[in-house]
Protein backbone atom coordinates (compact mmCIF):
# COMPACT_ATOMS: atom_id res chain seq x y z
CA UNK A 1 0.00 0.00 0.00
CA UNK A 2 3.31 2.46 0.96
CA UNK A 3 4.78 1.62 -2.44
CA UNK A 4 2.36 2.27 -5.94
CA UNK A 5 3.00 0.59 -8.72
CA UNK A 6 3.34 2.62 -11.79
CA UNK A 7 0.69 0.48 -13.65
CA UNK A 8 -2.69 -1.36 -12.96
CA UNK A 9 -4.12 -2.50 -16.00
CA UNK A 10 -8.21 -3.69 -15.13
CA UNK A 11 -9.39 -6.19 -17.80
CA UNK A 12 -7.87 -9.33 -19.23
CA UNK A 13 -9.09 -9.52 -22.47
CA UNK A 14 -7.94 -8.32 -25.59
CA UNK A 15 -8.01 -4.40 -24.64
CA UNK A 16 -6.25 -5.36 -21.43
CA UNK A 17 -3.65 -7.72 -22.61
CA UNK A 18 -2.62 -5.47 -25.65
CA UNK A 19 -1.89 -2.16 -22.36
CA UNK A 20 0.34 -4.96 -20.84
CA UNK A 21 2.47 -5.33 -24.04
CA UNK A 22 2.64 -1.86 -24.84
CA UNK A 23 3.78 -1.64 -21.21
CA UNK A 24 6.23 -4.00 -22.07
CA UNK A 25 7.47 -2.47 -24.80
CA UNK A 26 7.29 1.50 -24.27
CA UNK A 27 7.93 1.48 -19.90
CA UNK A 28 9.93 -1.46 -19.40
CA UNK A 29 11.66 -0.10 -16.35
CA UNK A 30 7.55 -0.05 -15.32
CA UNK A 31 6.01 -1.64 -12.17
CA UNK A 32 2.78 -3.37 -13.83
CA UNK A 33 -0.19 -5.08 -12.14
CA UNK A 34 -3.17 -6.64 -13.84
CA UNK A 35 -6.21 -8.12 -12.98
CA UNK A 36 -8.33 -9.69 -14.92
CA UNK A 37 -11.29 -11.34 -13.21
CA UNK A 38 -12.38 -14.67 -12.67
CA UNK A 39 -14.51 -15.43 -16.07
CA UNK A 40 -12.25 -18.49 -17.72
CA UNK A 41 -10.52 -18.19 -20.73
CA UNK A 42 -10.46 -14.27 -20.38
CA UNK A 43 -13.44 -13.19 -21.61
CA UNK A 44 -17.31 -15.35 -23.08
CA UNK A 45 -16.83 -15.24 -26.34
CA UNK A 46 -13.12 -16.49 -26.44
CA UNK A 47 -13.27 -19.22 -23.74
CA UNK A 48 -14.09 -22.83 -23.80
CA UNK A 49 -16.46 -22.58 -26.72
CA UNK A 50 -16.93 -25.05 -29.53
CA UNK A 51 -14.88 -25.07 -32.78
CA UNK A 52 -17.60 -23.86 -34.75
CA UNK A 53 -17.35 -20.33 -32.21
CA UNK A 54 -14.59 -19.04 -35.08
CA UNK A 55 -13.47 -15.65 -35.24
CA UNK A 56 -14.93 -13.35 -37.94
CA UNK A 57 -11.25 -11.53 -38.68
CA UNK A 58 -8.51 -13.49 -40.86
CA UNK A 59 -6.07 -14.97 -38.18
CA UNK A 60 -3.49 -12.45 -39.61
CA UNK A 61 -4.90 -9.44 -38.25
CA UNK A 62 -5.62 -10.31 -34.83
CA UNK A 63 -2.49 -9.80 -33.40
CA UNK A 64 -2.74 -7.87 -30.01
CA UNK A 65 1.08 -6.29 -30.14
CA UNK A 66 1.05 -3.25 -31.95
CA UNK A 67 4.82 -3.99 -32.92
CA UNK A 68 3.51 -7.26 -34.30
CA UNK A 69 0.20 -7.27 -35.54
CA UNK A 70 0.43 -10.75 -36.96
CA UNK A 71 1.38 -11.96 -33.84
CA UNK A 72 -1.17 -14.07 -33.35
CA UNK A 73 -0.61 -15.80 -36.82
CA UNK A 74 3.22 -16.13 -36.01
CA UNK A 75 2.09 -17.55 -32.42
CA UNK A 76 -0.23 -20.61 -33.95
CA UNK A 77 2.55 -21.17 -36.40
CA UNK A 78 5.07 -21.64 -33.85
CA UNK A 79 3.17 -23.50 -30.74
CA UNK A 80 0.40 -25.38 -32.76
CA UNK A 81 2.13 -25.96 -36.31
CA UNK A 82 -0.78 -29.19 -36.70
CA UNK A 83 -2.99 -26.69 -37.20
CA UNK A 84 -1.70 -25.85 -39.70
CA UNK A 85 -3.51 -22.62 -39.72
CA UNK A 86 -2.62 -20.03 -43.29
CA UNK A 87 -3.19 -16.80 -43.99
CA UNK A 88 -6.83 -15.61 -44.28
CA UNK A 89 -8.49 -18.54 -42.52
CA UNK A 90 -11.18 -17.44 -39.71
CA UNK A 91 -10.11 -19.79 -36.89
CA UNK A 92 -11.96 -20.67 -33.68
CA UNK A 93 -12.63 -17.81 -30.97
CA UNK A 94 -11.08 -20.54 -28.22
CA UNK A 95 -7.73 -20.16 -30.14
CA UNK A 96 -7.81 -16.71 -29.82
CA UNK A 97 -8.55 -17.31 -25.56
CA UNK A 98 -5.61 -19.24 -25.33
CA UNK A 99 -3.06 -17.00 -27.46
CA UNK A 100 -4.69 -14.18 -24.65
CA UNK A 101 -3.45 -16.33 -21.97
CA UNK A 102 -0.16 -17.12 -23.28
CA UNK A 103 0.16 -13.28 -23.90
CA UNK A 104 -0.77 -12.13 -20.87
CA UNK A 105 1.33 -15.05 -18.93
CA UNK A 106 4.53 -14.20 -21.06
CA UNK A 107 4.61 -10.35 -19.93
CA UNK A 108 6.74 -9.72 -16.67
CA UNK A 109 3.19 -8.13 -14.54
CA UNK A 110 1.39 -10.27 -12.80
CA UNK A 111 -2.00 -11.08 -13.59
CA UNK A 112 -4.65 -11.48 -10.74
CA UNK A 113 -7.45 -13.76 -11.68
CA UNK A 114 -9.60 -11.50 -9.59
CA UNK A 115 -12.32 -8.68 -10.37
CA UNK A 116 -11.63 -5.13 -9.05
CA UNK A 117 -14.48 -4.18 -6.93
CA UNK A 118 -14.01 -0.34 -5.83
CA UNK A 119 -11.31 1.95 -7.43
CA UNK A 120 -10.38 5.54 -5.60
CA UNK A 121 -8.42 8.17 -5.51
CA UNK A 122 -5.89 8.39 -2.70
CA UNK A 123 -2.41 10.28 -2.15
CA UNK A 124 -0.49 7.99 -4.42
CA UNK A 125 -2.65 7.84 -6.99
CA UNK A 126 -5.70 4.80 -7.32
CA UNK A 127 -6.61 2.68 -4.42
CA UNK A 128 -8.23 -0.59 -6.07
CA UNK A 129 -9.28 -3.17 -4.07
CA UNK A 130 -10.25 -6.97 -5.42
CA UNK A 131 -13.42 -8.95 -4.94
CA UNK A 132 -10.95 -11.09 -2.61
CA UNK A 133 -9.75 -8.05 -0.33
CA UNK A 134 -6.47 -8.19 -2.03
CA UNK A 135 -5.73 -3.98 -2.37
CA UNK A 136 -3.17 -2.49 -4.44
CA UNK A 137 -1.80 1.65 -5.20
CA UNK A 138 -1.34 2.52 -8.77
CA UNK A 139 -0.40 5.83 -10.01
CA UNK A 140 -1.89 5.40 -13.06
CA UNK A 141 -4.90 2.93 -13.90
CA UNK A 142 -6.15 1.47 -17.34
CA UNK A 143 -9.85 0.72 -17.27
CA UNK A 144 -10.25 -2.33 -20.26
CA UNK A 145 -13.44 -3.78 -19.02
CA UNK A 146 -15.04 -5.41 -22.47
CA UNK A 147 -18.15 -5.47 -23.42
CA UNK A 148 -20.99 -5.40 -21.04
CA UNK A 149 -23.45 -8.51 -20.84
CA UNK A 150 -26.79 -8.05 -22.03
CA UNK A 151 -30.27 -8.09 -20.18
CA UNK A 152 -33.73 -8.83 -20.40
CA UNK A 153 -36.32 -6.95 -21.72
CA UNK A 154 -38.56 -5.77 -18.79
CA UNK A 155 -41.07 -8.48 -18.05
CA UNK A 156 -39.36 -11.60 -19.37
CA UNK A 157 -38.97 -14.23 -17.16
CA UNK A 158 -37.45 -18.28 -18.44
CA UNK A 159 -37.11 -19.26 -20.83
CA UNK A 160 -35.62 -15.85 -21.44
CA UNK A 161 -31.61 -15.29 -21.51
CA UNK A 162 -30.24 -12.18 -21.79
CA UNK A 163 -26.68 -13.23 -21.08
CA UNK A 164 -26.62 -16.28 -23.14
CA UNK A 165 -22.33 -16.71 -23.40
CA UNK A 166 -23.20 -17.36 -19.49
CA UNK A 167 -26.07 -19.76 -20.23
CA UNK A 168 -23.45 -21.27 -23.03
CA UNK A 169 -20.50 -21.78 -20.53
CA UNK A 170 -23.03 -22.99 -17.65
CA UNK A 171 -24.20 -25.55 -20.00
CA UNK A 172 -20.70 -26.85 -21.40
CA UNK A 173 -20.34 -30.31 -21.52
CA UNK A 174 -23.73 -31.17 -20.54
CA UNK A 175 -26.73 -32.14 -22.38
CA UNK A 176 -28.50 -28.87 -23.46
CA UNK A 177 -32.34 -28.75 -21.99
CA UNK A 178 -33.60 -29.33 -25.13
CA UNK A 179 -36.12 -31.93 -26.37
CA UNK A 180 -36.11 -32.42 -30.14
CA UNK A 181 -39.18 -31.05 -30.90
CA UNK A 182 -38.93 -27.84 -28.81
CA UNK A 183 -38.28 -24.83 -30.77
CA UNK A 184 -35.62 -21.90 -29.94
CA UNK A 185 -36.16 -18.13 -30.75
CA UNK A 186 -33.19 -15.86 -31.15
CA UNK A 187 -33.54 -12.20 -30.91
CA UNK A 188 -30.82 -10.39 -32.85
CA UNK A 189 -29.21 -11.50 -35.82
CA UNK A 190 -25.34 -10.16 -35.23
CA UNK A 191 -22.60 -12.31 -34.62
CA UNK A 192 -23.45 -13.57 -31.33
CA UNK A 193 -26.62 -14.88 -32.93
CA UNK A 194 -24.61 -16.69 -35.45
CA UNK A 195 -22.55 -18.57 -32.73
CA UNK A 196 -25.62 -19.75 -30.91
CA UNK A 197 -26.77 -20.56 -33.68
CA UNK A 198 -23.68 -22.95 -34.42
CA UNK A 199 -23.36 -23.90 -31.46
CA UNK A 200 -26.70 -25.68 -30.94
CA UNK A 201 -26.87 -27.08 -34.24
CA UNK A 202 -22.88 -28.39 -32.81
CA UNK A 203 -24.35 -29.54 -29.83
CA UNK A 204 -26.93 -31.72 -31.62
CA UNK A 205 -30.14 -29.69 -31.23
CA UNK A 206 -31.76 -29.94 -35.05
CA UNK A 207 -35.37 -28.67 -33.80
CA UNK A 208 -36.64 -25.42 -35.40
CA UNK A 209 -34.60 -22.07 -34.63
CA UNK A 210 -36.21 -18.79 -35.15
CA UNK A 211 -34.07 -15.49 -35.51
CA UNK A 212 -35.66 -12.21 -35.21
CA UNK A 213 -34.08 -8.79 -36.14
CA UNK A 214 -35.26 -5.62 -37.20
CA UNK A 215 -33.68 -5.75 -40.61
CA UNK A 216 -33.96 -9.20 -40.75
CA UNK A 217 -30.43 -10.53 -42.11
CA UNK A 218 -27.41 -11.69 -41.55
CA UNK A 219 -24.31 -9.72 -41.35
CA UNK A 220 -22.44 -9.96 -44.66
CA UNK A 221 -19.44 -12.18 -45.63
CA UNK A 222 -16.18 -11.88 -46.23
CA UNK A 223 -14.91 -11.64 -50.00
CA UNK A 224 -11.72 -10.35 -51.95
CA UNK A 225 -11.75 -6.69 -52.19
CA UNK A 226 -8.68 -4.50 -54.06
CA UNK A 227 -8.57 -1.61 -52.27
CA UNK A 228 -9.82 1.93 -54.05
CA UNK A 229 -7.04 3.30 -55.78
CA UNK A 230 -5.84 6.36 -54.73
CA UNK A 231 -7.36 8.98 -56.63
CA UNK A 232 -11.01 7.27 -55.64
CA UNK A 233 -9.99 7.39 -51.85
CA UNK A 234 -8.89 10.79 -52.87
CA UNK A 235 -12.27 11.97 -54.21
CA UNK A 236 -14.54 9.88 -51.38
CA UNK A 237 -12.28 11.97 -49.03
CA UNK A 238 -13.70 15.21 -50.45
CA UNK A 239 -17.10 14.18 -50.62
CA UNK A 240 -17.53 13.12 -47.50
CA UNK A 241 -15.81 16.19 -46.09
CA UNK A 242 -18.41 17.96 -48.00
CA UNK A 243 -21.35 15.96 -46.90
CA UNK A 244 -23.60 18.20 -44.37
CA UNK A 245 -24.93 15.90 -40.98
CA UNK A 246 -25.53 11.82 -40.78
CA UNK A 247 -27.63 11.57 -44.25
CA UNK A 248 -25.18 13.50 -46.54
CA UNK A 249 -22.92 11.12 -45.04
CA UNK A 250 -24.89 8.42 -46.38
CA UNK A 251 -25.77 9.39 -49.74
CA UNK A 252 -21.76 9.62 -50.11
CA UNK A 253 -21.39 6.22 -49.33
CA UNK A 254 -23.86 4.95 -51.16
CA UNK A 255 -22.91 6.27 -54.11
CA UNK A 256 -19.81 5.31 -54.09
CA UNK A 257 -20.78 1.88 -52.95
CA UNK A 258 -22.54 1.99 -56.34
CA UNK A 259 -19.81 2.50 -58.14
CA UNK A 260 -17.05 0.41 -56.29
CA UNK A 261 -16.98 -2.62 -54.35
CA UNK A 262 -18.68 -1.77 -50.99
CA UNK A 263 -16.24 -4.00 -48.93
CA UNK A 264 -13.28 -1.78 -50.05
CA UNK A 265 -15.69 1.72 -50.02
CA UNK A 266 -15.95 0.63 -46.42
CA UNK A 267 -13.05 -0.74 -45.34
CA UNK A 268 -11.50 2.67 -46.76
CA UNK A 269 -13.41 4.52 -43.86
CA UNK A 270 -12.05 2.87 -40.77
CA UNK A 271 -8.94 4.99 -40.13
CA UNK A 272 -10.95 8.17 -40.10
CA UNK A 273 -14.01 7.18 -39.01
CA UNK A 274 -13.66 8.05 -35.25
CA UNK A 275 -12.78 11.26 -36.81
CA UNK A 276 -16.13 11.52 -38.68
CA UNK A 277 -18.06 10.45 -36.03
CA UNK A 278 -16.98 13.18 -33.48
CA UNK A 279 -17.88 15.57 -36.58
CA UNK A 280 -20.94 14.68 -37.04
CA UNK A 281 -22.35 16.19 -33.92
CA UNK A 282 -24.26 14.72 -30.96
CA UNK A 283 -27.76 14.73 -32.84
CA UNK A 284 -26.09 13.47 -35.88
CA UNK A 285 -24.77 10.76 -34.00
CA UNK A 286 -28.20 10.02 -32.43
CA UNK A 287 -29.81 10.16 -35.76
CA UNK A 288 -26.92 7.24 -36.68
CA UNK A 289 -27.95 5.39 -33.70
CA UNK A 290 -31.50 5.25 -34.74
CA UNK A 291 -31.31 4.69 -38.72
CA UNK A 292 -28.25 3.11 -39.81
CA UNK A 293 -25.94 1.59 -36.82
CA UNK A 294 -27.82 -1.47 -37.83
CA UNK A 295 -27.06 -1.03 -41.52
CA UNK A 296 -23.98 -0.31 -40.24
CA UNK A 297 -23.19 -3.37 -38.79
CA UNK A 298 -23.85 -5.71 -40.84
CA UNK A 299 -21.53 -4.27 -43.91
CA UNK A 300 -18.72 -3.69 -41.60
CA UNK A 301 -18.48 -6.90 -38.87
CA UNK A 302 -18.59 -9.29 -41.34
CA UNK A 303 -18.56 -13.11 -41.18
CA UNK A 304 -16.61 -16.33 -42.66
CA UNK A 305 -17.73 -16.64 -46.48
CA UNK A 306 -18.43 -20.53 -45.14
CA UNK A 307 -20.26 -19.71 -42.25
CA UNK A 308 -23.08 -17.33 -43.72
CA UNK A 309 -23.40 -20.44 -46.28
CA UNK A 310 -23.92 -22.66 -43.70
CA UNK A 311 -26.34 -20.30 -41.61
CA UNK A 312 -28.36 -20.34 -45.56
CA UNK A 313 -28.52 -23.73 -46.21
CA UNK A 314 -29.73 -24.78 -42.48
CA UNK A 315 -33.63 -25.74 -43.72
CA UNK A 316 -34.97 -25.25 -39.47
CA UNK A 317 -33.48 -21.76 -39.56
CA UNK A 318 -35.59 -18.98 -40.34
CA UNK A 319 -34.64 -15.15 -40.47
CA UNK A 320 -37.48 -12.92 -39.90
CA UNK A 321 -37.61 -9.27 -39.74
CA UNK A 322 -39.07 -7.45 -36.92
CA UNK A 323 -39.18 -6.40 -33.93
CA UNK A 324 -39.80 -8.58 -30.40
CA UNK A 325 -41.25 -7.22 -27.65
CA UNK A 326 -42.67 -8.60 -24.32
CA UNK A 327 -46.63 -8.27 -23.07
CA UNK A 328 -48.41 -8.37 -19.45
CA UNK A 329 -47.55 -12.22 -18.09
CA UNK A 330 -44.77 -12.48 -19.94
CA UNK A 331 -46.41 -13.00 -23.54
CA UNK A 332 -43.63 -12.76 -26.48
CA UNK A 333 -44.68 -11.25 -29.48
CA UNK A 334 -43.62 -10.66 -33.14
CA UNK A 335 -44.36 -7.20 -34.20
CA UNK A 336 -43.82 -6.51 -37.93
CA UNK A 337 -45.58 -4.13 -40.33
CA UNK A 338 -48.30 -3.25 -38.14
CA UNK A 339 -49.02 -7.01 -37.22
CA UNK A 340 -48.36 -8.52 -34.24
CA UNK A 341 -48.16 -12.19 -34.11
CA UNK A 342 -47.11 -14.37 -30.78
CA UNK A 343 -44.53 -16.98 -30.68
CA UNK A 344 -43.56 -19.89 -28.66
CA UNK A 345 -40.53 -21.28 -27.55
CA UNK A 346 -38.83 -23.41 -25.25
CA UNK A 347 -35.77 -21.24 -25.12
CA UNK A 348 -35.44 -17.91 -25.88
CA UNK A 349 -31.35 -16.60 -26.84
CA UNK A 350 -30.80 -12.56 -26.54
CA UNK A 351 -28.60 -11.79 -28.53
CA UNK A 352 -29.44 -7.91 -29.24
CA UNK A 353 -25.83 -6.72 -28.34
CA UNK A 354 -23.98 -5.39 -25.08
CA UNK A 355 -26.27 -3.87 -22.36
CA UNK A 356 -24.45 -0.32 -22.57
CA UNK A 357 -27.09 1.97 -20.83
CA UNK A 358 -28.02 -0.83 -18.04
CA UNK A 359 -23.95 -1.50 -17.57
CA UNK A 360 -24.18 2.25 -16.44
CA UNK A 361 -27.39 1.94 -14.59
CA UNK A 362 -26.63 -1.46 -12.62
CA UNK A 363 -23.64 -2.31 -10.34
CA UNK A 364 -20.86 -2.60 -12.33
CA UNK A 365 -17.45 -1.17 -11.63
CA UNK A 366 -17.55 1.02 -14.58
CA UNK A 367 -21.62 2.10 -13.00
CA UNK A 368 -20.42 2.69 -9.48
CA UNK A 369 -17.24 5.11 -11.08
CA UNK A 370 -19.80 7.22 -12.90
CA UNK A 371 -22.09 7.60 -10.47
CA UNK A 372 -19.04 8.61 -7.79
CA UNK A 373 -18.21 11.05 -10.39
CA UNK A 374 -14.92 9.61 -11.71
CA UNK A 375 -16.24 8.85 -14.99
CA UNK A 376 -18.62 10.85 -17.09
CA UNK A 377 -21.36 9.12 -18.91
CA UNK A 378 -21.34 10.18 -22.62
CA UNK A 379 -24.37 11.73 -23.39
CA UNK A 380 -25.61 9.00 -25.41
CA UNK A 381 -25.20 6.82 -22.80
CA UNK A 382 -23.38 4.08 -24.59
CA UNK A 383 -20.06 4.33 -22.70
CA UNK A 384 -17.96 7.47 -20.77
CA UNK A 385 -16.07 10.35 -21.73
CA UNK A 386 -11.99 10.39 -21.77
CA UNK A 387 -11.26 10.64 -17.85
CA UNK A 388 -10.67 14.32 -16.48
CA UNK A 389 -7.71 12.87 -14.57
CA UNK A 390 -4.89 12.27 -16.51
CA UNK A 391 -3.57 9.35 -14.81
CA UNK A 392 -6.60 7.51 -15.54
CA UNK A 393 -7.74 5.95 -18.69
CA UNK A 394 -10.68 4.07 -20.45
CA UNK A 395 -9.91 1.78 -23.38
CA UNK A 396 -12.08 -0.34 -25.12
CA UNK A 397 -16.13 -0.77 -26.03
CA UNK A 398 -16.47 1.12 -22.72
CA UNK A 399 -15.44 4.26 -25.14
CA UNK A 400 -18.41 3.56 -27.55
CA UNK A 401 -20.64 6.86 -27.95
CA UNK A 402 -17.17 9.18 -27.90
CA UNK A 403 -15.32 6.57 -30.61
CA UNK A 404 -17.38 4.68 -33.01
CA UNK A 405 -14.50 1.71 -33.81
CA UNK A 406 -13.41 0.80 -30.70
CA UNK A 407 -13.78 -2.85 -29.86
CA UNK A 408 -11.85 -4.15 -32.72
CA UNK A 409 -7.83 -5.65 -32.27
CA UNK A 410 -6.21 -2.90 -34.67
CA UNK A 411 -8.08 -0.10 -32.49
CA UNK A 412 -7.25 -1.42 -29.07
CA UNK A 413 -3.60 -1.85 -29.78
CA UNK A 414 -3.79 1.26 -31.04
CA UNK A 415 -5.45 2.14 -28.28
CA UNK A 416 -3.16 0.72 -25.74
CA UNK A 417 -0.15 1.92 -27.44
CA UNK A 418 -0.99 5.97 -27.40
CA UNK A 419 -2.17 5.71 -24.04
CA UNK A 420 0.86 4.30 -22.72
CA UNK A 421 3.28 6.48 -25.05
CA UNK A 422 1.60 9.45 -23.31
CA UNK A 423 1.80 8.45 -19.80
CA UNK A 424 5.32 7.66 -20.58
CA UNK A 425 5.78 11.16 -21.87
CA UNK A 426 4.50 12.52 -19.08
CA UNK A 427 6.37 10.92 -16.62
Amino acid sequence: MTDPVDLAVVGGGPAGVATLLAAETLAPDWRVAGWRGTVPGFLPAYGGNDPVHRLNVAVERMGLDAAAPIDFYDWLQAVHPERRVRPGDFVPRAWFGEYLAHRAASVRAGVRPEAVVALDRCAGGWRLQGAGGDKLVARRVALCLGMPAGVPMPGASSPWVGDPWAWWRAHQGAPLPLAPSDRVLVVGSGLTAVDMVLGLRARGFAGPIEVVSTGGRWSTAHAPAPPLDPEARDRLDDALDAATGARGTMRVLRRFAAEHPWRAVVDALRADTNARWAALGLEEQRRVMRHAFGLWNRHRHRMAPDVLATLEADRALRLRPGRIAVEDGGRIVLRHAGRTEALDAALVLDCRGPGFRAALAGDSLLARLVRDGVLQAHPLGTGVQTPADPTLAVLGAARFGECFETTAVPELRQQAVAVVARWVEGA
